[in-house]
């Protein structure tokens, strides 16, 4: 399960999903690949189960704010996994930072604001 389909589902919202954009040829050395990813399959045994159990609250009634506050569970439940738990929430909330920065709503339009 991934954010966007914890979300999804948070919102009521479908998801489809189909062929790749992206094709990627494994010509690529596996042991090499091996040695970059092996992280991954440790970490499944804890993501797995933290996103099969993420609940998100009522108010959190807009991809915004269920990113916001996915950011806040990955920091506090998965920091202790790997420090890159930590990057990754400071990433997520500075990317829905930009986001809203770049993509202002019409309120927000309305009001004269930026944000």
């Amino acid at each position: 399960m991934t954010i966007p389909k914890v979300i999804c589902d948070h919102l009521g919202l479908g998801v489809k999903t189909g062929l790749p954009y992206i094709y990627h040829s494994k010509a690529s050395n596996p042991f090499v690949n091996l040695k970059k990813e092996y992280k991954g399959i440790y970490w499944q045994e804890e993501l797995i189960p933290f996103f099969q159990s993420v609940a998100l609250p009522k108010d959190c009634n807009t991809v915004q704010k269920c990113y916001i506050e996915l950011s806040k569970q990955v920091r506090a439940k998965l920091s202790k996994v790997d420090d890159y738990f930590v990057k990754l929430a400071d990433a997520m909330v500075t990317w829905i930072e930009a986001w809203d920065e770049l993509n202002p709503s019409p309120a927000d339009l309305s009001n004269g604001s930026s944000k």
